[in-house]
Formats: C-alpha cells, structure tokens, sequence
C-alpha cells in the first residue's frame, strides 16, 4: 500500500503506546480470524483482539472505524484504541472480568437475567439511535463486569474489518439459532428487528429449566414474531419491563391509580404481559382490559392484539365480529400486518368472513412492503390454480418467488416443483434446486427427497448416487414415506449402498407404518421369502 492507514487515525488512538506481542499467559481466546489476549498496562487490565487482515484497508473502512470508537455508554465495550502492523489490526478495549453471559448464566437468578436483558436492550437501543445494527447478538458476545453488569462486545469494528479484510470474509453474518428468519433468505435482509429476535434468542437460552415469570415470557414471544414489523424496539423492550417493575413495586394501594398513568404504550406491553403471561388464566380478563383502553386510543398493535384474542376465545367469549371489526380498524389505519393478515382471511375465507378473492387480492401491497411470506404464499398459489382470478403463471411465480425468499418453505417447494417440471415457465434445474436447497436448509423431509432424486439422475447436479442417498437417508430420517420407503429398497437389494436386509425392513417397516402401500406390499413379499419382487431404487 502507498500509505499506511493507521497513519491517518486521529493521535488519540496512539496514545497508549506500543501494544505488547501476545503470549500464551496473556491469551484469552482463539478464533477464526483473530485472537484476544489481556494487557496489563499501568495498573490497567485491558483487552487486545488482534485480527488477522489483508492490504485492502479502504478509506471507508477508517471512517466506518472513526464512527464506531466515537461510541460510548454504559453498556458498550468501550474502545480505547487501534494499531496495524503488516498482517493485524490490534483493538483495545475494556476487560470484562466477570466473562460472558453463556458462561454465567447457570449463577444467575431470574432478578439478575432480567436486569441483565433489560442493560443489553439499553446498549442496543443506543446503538440503533446510531444506525448501527449489531448483527450478531448472543450470549458470548454480551460480557459481565465483576459486578455482572453488561458491556456488548464484537460489534463495529470487529465486523468492519473482518468482513472487508479477512482472506475469507463473512457472507451472512450471525450465529446460528440467533438469527432472524428474514436472515436465512437468499438475500438477508439486516435490520435492526433482526437485533430484537436475536435478543429474544438469548432470552429463550436464559431460560434453561427455569419457570418462566410471565412479565419476561411475554416480552420474549414478541421478540421472537416471525414478522420484523410486529417485534418490539429495543427502547419498547426496556419500557415494557420499566411498566412492570413500576407494578411490582408499588403498594396493592396505590396501583389502580398507577395503571390510570399509564401511556398508551405501556398500557399495550401491560395487557400482553397479564394476558399473555398468564398461566392459569387469572389476569387475562384484566389483560383484556388494558388491551381495550390502548386500542381504543388507536394503538394499532393492540387492536390487532384484540382481533387475535376474539378470534381464539381464550380468556373471552370468541366473537368473529369481533375480531374482523378490530383487525379492519387497524388494517383501516394502515397497520401493514392487519392490512395483510386481512387479505389472506379473504382469500381463504378464515374467521367468520365470507372467501372473497377480489377483496384478498386489494392488498398485495402490505404483503410486498413488509414481506408477509403466508400472504405471498396464498397469492402465489391463487394464480397458479386459477382461483378467483385468471390463471396466470408469471404472476404466480412473482408471489411464490417473494414468499420463498422471505422464508416460506411451502412457497420454496412450490416454485422449486415448477420449475423443476416445467410448469408455468421453462424447465430449470438449476433455479430448482437453488430453492429446494432453500427448503431443505431449513429441514423440510420433502425437499430433501426431491434432491435425491435430482442427485440420482443428474437434473441441476452431477448424477452421484452417494450423494443421492445421503439426502435420501435425511428425508426418511425426517418421517418422509416415500424416501423411507426407497432407502429401505436400497438396503434390501444392495443398490447404491452395501446391503443390509435388516435395516432396509427396518426402512419398509417405518415407511409401511405411515401407509405406504408399496411398502407394506414388499415387506409380505419378503416374508414370504419371494426374491427379487420389485425394482430396487423405485424413484
């Protein structure tokens, strides 16, 4: 490089003087990419990540590095400085001595892990007010001083550079299980909603064994929607448990005069917490009432809160009038999730209201803007059938293609199929595959045999019949008849595998249990020691 980067970073990050080579005593840990080690300066313990990088160190990446070691607040890993040499860049940072959360969870009681969630919405809700989105939220990345106090860590520059520098930079950035499902499409789609589901997934591991108090259970299903639009802020999160800590530290006295100060917010995130919470039922008459106060002061979210409630006839007497009545208030007042849930009630006449395809189909464009994948879905599959409207294959696979990478797995199967066969558009195999390969990514057994198949004759992929029967044994693994039946006939007869009569009965047995025919035809024929009663590899 002509110019070394560093030597543009403001003076202040070189401060510190020379950061010391790691040693083995110093090392705390080892990863991919780079090492973290501690460092005693002056009395001060500090943290070192050293990551390994490449020569392509951008001017964007230093302004993106100015931005973030701009950033302080309590529950922030604060960073006190940088330096390159050749081949690292060397972060230093706060040390947190009480480690992370994976680690201290199992000492933690539930007043701790509630604080403790409460402080790392605080750090996220502080990073968001950034425009900075975190992207990998989970338990080893939140740390505990010695007074178990959070400091969010590995975020910012750690990502910068890794992402831009690194020989092997990251294509989808996350931890498995922590990721949002908009995250697992073919093009993810970060969002600081995508921050809030994560959250929601360390809240679920915090849980462990423990009951659940219903106050944190209630905060955490709305974390963990499927739909970024119906998740909470980070600031909402720590509102909600502020409300119900106001509750539980008053006197029994003074608490109907409290709940009449409630915001309209805090009355929404109040009547989900008691009707939601509940257990054994005793406050979901008083959830509903709080609900009612906020809906009737126009909170959206509450109105479709109602509409749920009506429509179950949990804790309430079920009123389909109900129900449509709120959700049309809240669809009414451009709430995008009632707008679409109200469409695919029309298209599949659910809820007491009559089908009415021209009704479903005015509101394709909640469904787009905020990708509601079953919407997508049932729009998709009015075209392709012809219901309602006109059949039209290319509208379909428009609505298929945009539910399947919003993570739909039907509509991913469904477009896959067609393309695969040739319905609707051109046979292509390769499209196929890249969407059953989205369906099988997410476990569905019936993807899994359809890759067997394409394995097995070569459509899309090389013809290798070991990989055909290594996707084959995940559908019949998965409950799939008809792979279970096909593995079984493979280690019955010896095709493709070595032969195993006992466990290809095994398979046949399985797949006999289900119904399968074919399967319980051939296991007679076995028992009545018949040779070779039908073809082995029956695809």
């Amino acid at each position: 490089m002509s110019q070394d980067p560093a030597n543009s970073f403001p003076d202040s990050w070189r401060k510190l003087g020379e950061i010391p080579p790691c040693t083995p005593k110093m090392l705390l840990g080892r990863g991919a990419f780079s090492d973290v080690y501690r460092w005693n300066k002056d009395g001060i313990q500090m943290a070192v990540k050293r990551i390994r990088v490449t020569d392509s160190f951008t001017p964007d990446i230093e302004r993106e590095i100015n931005i973030v070691t701009q950033l302080a607040h309590r529950h922030i890993i604060q960073c006190y400085g940088i330096d390159r040499d050749a081949n690292h860049v060397s972060i230093v940072t706060d040390y947190a001595e009480g480690g992370n959360l994976d680690d201290a969870a199992l000492r933690l009681d539930w007043e701790d892990k509630k604080r403790i969630v409460v402080e790392v919405a605080r750090g996220l809700a502080y990073l968001h007010s950034q425009d900075i989105i975190h992207r990998d939220i989970k338990g080893g990345n939140i740390l505990l001083t010695r007074h178990d106090e959070v400091k969010l860590c590995d975020f910012g520059i750690a990502k910068i550079i890794a992402s831009a520098t690194c020989a092997s930079s990251y294509v989808r950035k996350g931890t498995t299980g922590f990721m949002a499902p908009e995250l697992m499409r073919a093009r993810p789609a970060y969002s600081k909603m995508s921050d809030v589901y994560a959250l929601g997934a360390v809240m679920k591991k915090l849980v462990y064994k423990d009951r659940t108090p219903p106050d944190y259970e209630a905060i955490m299903i709305r974390c963990l929607d499927e739909h970024p639009e119906k998740r909470p802020t980070a600031e909402e999160i720590v509102g909600a448990f502020h409300v119900v800590y106001r509750l539980h530290s008053i006197d029994e006295s003074d608490q109907v005069k409290t709940e009449q100060e409630l915001s309209t917010v805090e009355e929404f995130y109040l009547g989900c917490w008691l009707y939601f919470g509940s257990k054994d039922g005793t406050d979901r008459a008083k959830g509903v009432q709080m609900l009612l106060r906020s809906a009737h002061k126009g909170h959206l979210e509450a109105q479709a809160a109602l509409s749920h409630i009506y429509q179950s006839g949990v804790g309430v007497l079920r009123d389909y009038t109900k129900a449509a009545e709120w959700l049309q208030m809240a669809a009414d007042k451009g709430y995008a999730p009632a707008q679409a849930y109200l469409g695919e009630i029309y298209l599949t006449g659910g809820m007491g209201v009559p089908q009415d395809y021209s009704r479903g189909l005015d509101r394709p464009e909640a469904a787009v803007n905020q990708l509601h994948t079953n919407t997508c879905r049932l729009l998709g599959m009015v075209s392709v059938i012809g219901k309602g409207v006109e059949k039209n294959y290319e509208e379909a696979i428009r609505w298929l293609r945009l539910a399947a990478e919003g993570g739909s797995t039907k509509a991913q199967l469904v477009i896959g199929l067609m393309y695969y066969h040739g319905v609707g558009a051109g046979k292509d195999y390769t499209e196929s595959k890249n969407f059953i390969l989205m369906a099988a990514s997410q476990g569905v057994p019936e993807a899994h045999n359809i890759l067997a198949e394409m394995h097995h004759l070569g459509r899309g992929v090389p013809q290798d019949d070991r990989e055909a029967i290594k996707w084959l044994l995940k559908a019949a693994e998965g409950g799939h008849a008809d792979a279970q039946y096909n593995i079984g006939l493979q280690f019955s007869y010896g095709n493709s595998v070595r032969k195993n009569p006992s466990r290809g009965r095994m398979w046949l047995k399985k797949a006999a249990e289900q119904g399968h025919l074919e399967a319980r035809s051939l296991l007679k024929a076995i028992d009545q020691e018949l040779s070779d009663p039908v073809e082995a590899f029956g695809w």
